[in-house]
C-alpha cells in the first residue's frame, strides 16, 4: 500500500504538470492581445514559436528521465542498497546521513547536467541569448555543487541532532532552523551568494544615477546601493531584481538591461523594484516561508516516524535519510496546490509595483519597459490562464500593460 501510495505520487504528479505544459503549449496560437501585437513582428513572433518548441521538448523529456530515475531506484531498492554501502564504512548515524543524501544529490545533479548543457548551447545558442563559455558553465556547475553541499550538509546534521535528542520539539527546532537560515539568506543574498557567480560593481556616475538620484529623493527612498552585475558574461536576457530588508537592502540592474532601455524605462524598471521595497514585499514573503515551514516541519516529523514506509522499499526499520527523500515526495502535491495562492499573492505584488512605477515615474515607459523585457527575453505573450494561476510568479505582460493603463486612468480622472 505505502509503495503503491508513494508511486502514485510520482506518476500522478508527472501526470499533471505533463498535461499542464501541454496545455500551455497548444495555447500558443491563441490571438495575441491587443496590448502586445506590436511587441514581435512575423519574423520574430516565428523565431519564438520555435524556441517555445524547443524548450518544451526539452523540458518534457528532461522531466521524464528524472521521474523514471527516481522510480527506478525506487523500485529496484537501490537506496537500501546505498545505505549498506554507506554503513559498512561505519561512519554514525549522522555522517552516514549526509553521505546517503549527498549520494541521492550527486546523483540526480549529474543527471541535470546534459539538459543544462544541452539548453545553454544548443537552444539558447541558436536563438542569440547564449554568452556563457563552456568553462564558465562548468565553473558554475561546480560551485552550485560545492554550495548545496557547504549548506546542506550542516543543515542535515542539524536536523539529525534535533530528531535523536529532541522528540516532538523536533518540529520546532526545525523551524526554528528553517527561518533563520532564510533570514540569513534573504539578508545577505545579494553581498555573499550572487558574487559567488557574477560581478557586482557600482551603477556609475553620470545622467543616468543622477536621474535615478533625482527620483528616489522625489519619493522618499533613499538611495544606498544600486548595483550593476555583469549578466551579459551568460545571457543576453535582461532583469533587475531586489533583494534584501532594512541596511541590507539593495536594487541590482543587470547590465544588458541598461544597455537595451533608455533611460526612461530603467528608472521605470528601478522605480518598480523600489515599488516592492516600498511595500516591504520581501518581509511578506518571508513571513509567508515562515508560516509554511511550520506546515512542513510538522508534516517531516510525521513522515520520519512511518516506519512502514521505509520497509516497504526495502529497509529493515525506518530510515531518518530515506524519510527526508520521501517527504519531498509526500509534501510535492500539498506544493502544488500551495503553488495556486502562493503564485496569486506573488501576482499582486508586481501589479502593485506596476501601479508604482506608473504612478510616480511614468506610463509610458513603464509600459514600453515591459515590451522591451518581452521582446528581448522571448516572453509568451499567450500563455494558458490555468498555466499561469499553477506557476506564473508575474503576470503575463497584456494583463501587466492592461492595468497600468486603468490605473492611470483612474489617476487622471480624480
Amino acid at each position: 500500500m505505502y509503495l503503491a501510495l508513494i508511486l502514485t505520487i510520482v506518476i500522478g504528479l508527472y501526470a499533471f504538470d505533463l498535461w499542464l505544459s501541454v496545455l500551455n503549449y497548444n495555447h500558443r496560437h491563441a490571438p495575441i492581445p491587443k496590448e502586445v501585437n506590436d511587441v514581435y513582428d512575423g519574423e520574430s513572433y516565428q523565431k519564438w514559436l520555435e524556441y517555445s518548441m524547443a524548450n518544451f521538448k526539452l523540458g518534457i523529456i528532461s522531466k521524464t528521465v528524472q521521474v523514471t530515475l527516481l522510480i527506478l531506484l525506487l523500485l529496484l531498492r537501490v537506496f537500501p542498497w546505498i545505505d549498506v554501502v554507506i554503513g559498512s564504512l561505519n561512519l554514525g548515524f549522522t555522517m552516514g546521513t549526509i553521505l546517503f543524501l549527498l549520494s541521492y544529490f550527486l546523483l540526480s545533479f549529474l543527471v541535470g547536467i546534459p539538459f543544462s548543457y544541452y539548453k545553454q548551447f544548443v537552444i539558447e545558442e541558436k536563438f542569440g541569448f547564449n554568452r556563457t563559455t563552456k568553462k564558465t558553465f562548468f565553473v558554475d556547475k561546480i560551485k552550485a555543487m560545492m554550495l548545496t553541499v557547504v549548506l546542506g550538509a550542516p543543515l542535515i546534521y542539524l536536523i539529525s541532532i534535533w530528531y535523536q535528542q529532541s522528540g516532538p520539539l523536533f518540529i520546532l527546532w526545525v523551524w526554528l532552523t528553517g527561518v533563520s537560515i532564510l533570514f540569513v539568506v534573504n539578508a545577505t543574498y545579494t553581498k555573499i551568494f550572487v558574487p559567488l557567480f557574477n560581478k557586482l560593481t557600482p551603477l556609475e556616475d553620470g545622467e543616468l544615477r543622477d536621474l535615478i538620484v533625482s527620483f528616489a529623493k522625489s519619493i522618499g527612498y533613499e538611495v544606498k546601493k544600486i548595483s550593476v552585475m555583469n549578466a551579459s558574461k551568460r545571457s543576453t536576457k535582461l532583469n533587475a531584481f531586489f533583494s534584501g530588508f532594512g541596511k541590507m537592502k539593495q536594487v541590482v540592474l543587470f547590465d544588458t538591461l541598461i544597455s537595451k532601455l533608455t533611460k526612461d524605462e530603467v528608472i521605470s524598471v528601478l522605480a518598480h523594484e523600489i515599488g516592492h521595497a516600498k511595500h516591504m514585499d520581501v518581509l511578506k514573503n518571508m513571513v509567508l516561508s515562515f508560516l509554511m515551514l511550520s506546515m512542513y516541519s510538522a508534516v517531516l516529523w510525521a513522515t520520519l516516524q512511518m516506519e512502514a514506509f521505509s520497509i516497504a522499499f526495502g529497509f529493515t526499520s525506518a530510515h531518518f535519510g530515506f524519510g527526508l527523500i520521501l517527504f519531498s515526495i509526500l509534501i510535492a502535491p500539498v506544493d502544488r496546490l500551495l503553488d495556486i495562492p502562493i503564485t496569486y499573492l506573488s501576482r499582486r505584488a508586481e501589479y502593485k509595483a506596476d501601479s508604482f512605477a506608473a504612478i510616480h515615474w511614468n506610463k509610458e515607459s513603464m509600459i514600453s519597459a515591459l515590451k522591451q523585457l518581452a521582446r528581448s527575453n522571448f516572453s509568451n505573450l499567450t500563455p494558458h490562464p490555468l498555466f499561469v494561476k499553477m506557476t506564473y510568479t508575474h503576470p503575463p505582460i497584456f494583463e501587466r500593460i492592461r492595468a497600468i493603463g486603468n490605473i492611470q486612468e483612474k489617476t487622471n480622472a480624480s
